[in-house]
C-alpha cells in the first residue's frame, strides 16, 4: 500500500480500526480531530475529554460537559441539534448523550451501541439516526428510545443524509456501498453495487442526485431513486470529506491537497488547484466564497472561481471543517493549546479560546 500523505501515518498512530486492503478498498483509521457546531450565540466543540460551549461574542467558555474530566471518555463527533432543541454528542466510549445547549446538563443517554460514535448523528423530524463504528445505524426517537437498528457489513464513520421527498435516509458505509433506508421502518429501499472504495464523508444531496467521494480516488454521482451511477470522476487521491453542492457545482478536496470544482450535472472539471496539505474535511461554501483548511495548518478563502482571496497558516494541523457562525469563521485546530479560533470573513482574527484547567 502506498500512502501519499503524512496524514495516513497520523491516522495509523491514533487509529481505532486497522487499515486493511489497498488504498481505494481499505478501511481507514479514525482520528481524534475536534467536532464543531454553532448556533446564533454559541459554538459547541467536541474536543478530547469534553464538549465545550463557547460564547461567540468574546470566546469565553459558557459550560463544559462533563464538568469533571472523565479519563475514560472522549468526544470527537460533531455535536448535532435536534428539531426540539437538544444538543446530541456521541462519545468514543459508545454512548450518545443528549444535552441542554443552554446549560450543558444531560437530558438522557443511549448506551446500547458497543463501539465508537465517530460520525455526527442525523436529527430530523422522524427522529435521530446515529451511525456507529459497529456496522450499525441506530434509529431513536427524540427521547433516546431505540426504534430499530440497520446493519451493514462495514463500519459507519459518516453522517447519513435525509431526503424529505421520499421519507428516506442515505447511509454511506466503509463496506463500499451506499444504502437508501426507509426512515420510519428501517427497511432497505435499495443499495448500490460495490463502489470500490470506503466512504467516510457525508454525501451531498441535490435535485435528485447524491454525490459521494470514496477511497477509490473518485467522486461519484448517483440517482437518488435507485442508486444507479450517473457519472464517475477520477481524483488524484482519496476523497475523505463529503462534497458540497451549490448552484450546480460540486466542491471538495482530497488527501494530496488538490481541491476540485465539478459540474454537478456531468462531473466535468470546472477547475482544480493544488494546495499545501491534505484536505480531510468538507469545505464551507457561502453565497460567493468557499473556505477550507489543510493538514499543513493553512486556512484558505477562495472565490467560487478558484481565485485565492486570503490565506492564514496557523502552525497547527487542521482536520476539522471550518464553519460559519454569523459573521465569523470558526477554526478548530488539532494538537494545539488554542482549541478554537475565530476570524472575520476577511481573515482578521477576532478571538481565541483556550480552556482553563478546572481546579
Amino acid at each position: 500500500m502506498k500512502f501519499k500523505s503524512p496524514l495516513i501515518f497520523f491516522l495509523l498512530i491514533v487509529s481505532v480500526l486497522i487499515l486493511s486492503g489497498c488504498a481505494g478498498g481499505g478501511q481507514a483509521s479514525a482520528t481524534g480531530w475536534p467536532g464543531l457546531a454553532a448556533d446564533e450565540s454559541t459554538a459547541y466543540l467536541a474536543h478530547n475529554r469534553h464538549i465545550y460551549a463557547v460564547n461567540l461574542s468574546n470566546g469565553l467558555e459558557k459550560w463544559r460537559f462533563p464538568v469533571e474530566q472523565d479519563n475514560k471518555r472522549s468526544f470527537y463527533a460533531t455535536p448535532t441539534f435536534t428539531t426540539d432543541g437538544q444538543l446530541l454528542a456521541g462519545s468514543y466510549e459508545n454512548i450518545l448523550f443528549s444535552l441542554d445547549p443552554a446549560t450543558g446538563v444531560q437530558k438522557w443517554s443511549f448506551a446500547e451501541a458497543n463501539d465508537r460514535f465517530i460520525a455526527a448523528p442525523l436529527a430530523i423530524e422522524q427522529g435521530i439516526f446515529a451511525a456507529n463504528a459497529n456496522n450499525s445505524l441506530y434509529a431513536l426517537d427524540l427521547q433516546g428510545t431505540q426504534r430499530w437498528v440497520f446493519p451493514t457489513t462495514g463500519p459507519l464513520w459518516a453522517k447519513p443524509v435525509a431526503d424529505p421527498d421520499c421519507n428516506c435516509i442515505y447511509l454511506p458505509s466503509m463496506d463500499h456501498k451506499l444504502y437508501s433506508i426507509d426512515a420510519q421502518t428501517g427497511d432497505t429501499n435499495w443499495l448500490t453495487e460495490d463502489l470500490q472504495g470506503s466512504i467516510v464523508g457525508t454525501p451531498a444531496y441535490d435535485s435528485g442526485l447524491l454525490y459521494i467521494g470514496t477511497f477509490a480516488n473518485e467522486l461519484i454521482a448517483l440517482n437518488a431513486s435507485d442508486g444507479r451511477v450517473v457519472w464517475r470522476t477520477p481524483t488524484s487521491d482519496w476523497v475523505w470529506g463529503g462534497p458540497i453542492v451549490q448552484e450546480g457545482v460540486v466542491y471538495f478536496g482530497v488527501l494530496d491537497g488538490t481541491f476540485y470544482a465539478l459540474e454537478a450535472a456531468t462531473g466535468s472539471v470546472k477547475w482544480q488547484q493544488k494546495f499545501d496539505g491534505a484536505i480531510t474535511q468538507s469545505p464551507l461554501v457561502t453565497e460567493d466564497k468557499l473556505y477550507f483548511t489543510t493538514e499543513a495548518g493553512s486556512v484558505y478563502a477562495l472565490n467560487l472561481n478558484g481565485t485565492t482571496l486570503w490565506t492564514k497558516n496557523l502552525g497547527f494541523k487542521l482536520y476539522t471543517s471550518p464553519i460559519q457562525a454569523g459573521d465569523l469563521i470558526l477554526i478548530a485546530p488539532s494538537g494545539a493549546d488554542e482549541y478554537l479560533i475565530a476570524f472575520n470573513m476577511d481573515g482578521a482574527q477576532q478571538w481565541v479560546y483556550l480552556p482553563e484547567a478546572k481546579k
